[in-house]
């Protein structure tokens, strides 16, 4: 991938400011195998202008209201355009499509950050158009055997809410958020005009509670809708965990569980289209519980070793077993 951007920063009236900017990125894509040489591809690639502006204005109390437009691409990851035949369930095969475009986002977002008595807060309303969708597709075989793999489908328009919210209160640390975002797609699927108009959103929790100065615990939950498809609904996804540690001067010990109260989480999708019905359940041990130990010596910071390079831009999911592509999609950013 070769890229080049510039951006360029006004401060206007003292309390307004602008932020413009233009990125160019071209990519070339192609894969070669040891053995299997008739999956080798390569002359693929696209390239991509993407312009972004932004208005904000601040206010007193560090309020700050944010007007923003953006054309960004969401790319394909890996297991989207790996080619390989994944028939470890040889009833439901998946492959990827090394031939896919980028899904094209064009967003507008209204945002606005307050702190408030103690409570910080930031929302924001979007309205969101992916031209090019990338989604896992159904469909069935000579052999009446069932084939997923993952096609640029046609648009979605989205609408959607953003919220964060954190408070503190004496020794309790609360943060909360979530999105709601509508889901309106259309395009053509295995030959055919198709449209679906559906909703997704997700909700999650988490805080500290200081229990005394050296003992802390702490819990989390997580809860994502059916992830929507144009064929159908995808499996949903919860989770939740709590955790306690005592801290010293160099060290820390502490017991975490995950879902103590189910052993094995279940995976639903429903798949329907007008010549065939797919569901599907399958399941995976989950609950855990256990102990950690930590220990600190030296000056090392290995945090400063990690890379720095963050694919931001991949589009995640795609193997979910029968259940679809199981990324979110629909955040506003």
């Amino acid at each position: 991938m070769y890229s080049g951007y510039a951006s360029m920063n006004f401060t206007l009236a003292k309390k307004y400011s602008l932020i413009t900017g233009l990125r160019y990125e071209k990519t070339d894509i192609a894969g070669a195998f040891a053995e299997s040489k008739e999956l080798n591809f390569s002359g693929i690639g696209y390239e991509n202008f993407l312009p972004n502006l932004t208005i904000s204005r601040t206010f007193k109390n560090f309020r700050t209201l944010k007007l923003a437009y953006s054309q960004r691409l969401q790319r394909p990851s890996l297991q989207f355009i790996n080619p390989f035949n994944n028939n470890s369930d040889f009833v439901n095969r998946t492959e990827g499509n090394p031939y896919l475009d980028p899904e094209i986002v064009h967003q507008v977002e209204v945002a606005y950050n307050i702190t408030f008595k103690g409570f910080t807060t930031f929302s924001s309303v979007f309205y969101k158009y992916t031209d090019g969708i990338i989604e896992q597709i159904l469909n069935i075989d000579n052999n009446g055997l069932s084939v997923n793999t993952f096609k640029n489908i046609g648009t979605n328009n989205s609408v959607g809410i953003n919220t964060f919210i954190t408070k503190t209160v004496n020794l309790v640390t609360l943060r909360t958020g979530g999105n709601f975002a509508t889901y309106n797609a259309k395009g053509i699927v295995n030959g055919v005009a198709a449209s679906r108009s559906s909703y997704e959103y997700n909700i999650f929790l988490n805080g500290e509670i200081k229990i005394s100065g050296t003992f802390k615990a702490d819990f989390f939950g997580f809860f994502r809708s059916p992830v929507r498809t144009i064929q159908g609904d995808n499996p949903a996804f919860t989770i939740y965990g709590m955790g306690v540690r005592k801290e010293f001067k160099n060290s820390s010990i502490g017991i975490t569980m995950i879902e103590p109260f189910n052993a094995d989480k279940f995976f639903n999708s429903n798949i329907e289209t007008s010549s065939f019905v797919q569901q599907t359940s399958f399941s995976i041990p989950f609950r855990s519980i256990g102990v950690n130990f930590r220990y600190k010596f030296g000056n090392v910071d290995f945090k400063e070793r990690k890379s720095k390079v963050k694919n931001t831009d991949l589009k995640q999911g795609g193997d979910s077993q029968g259940g679809g592509n199981t990324g979110t999609g629909t955040q506003g950013t």
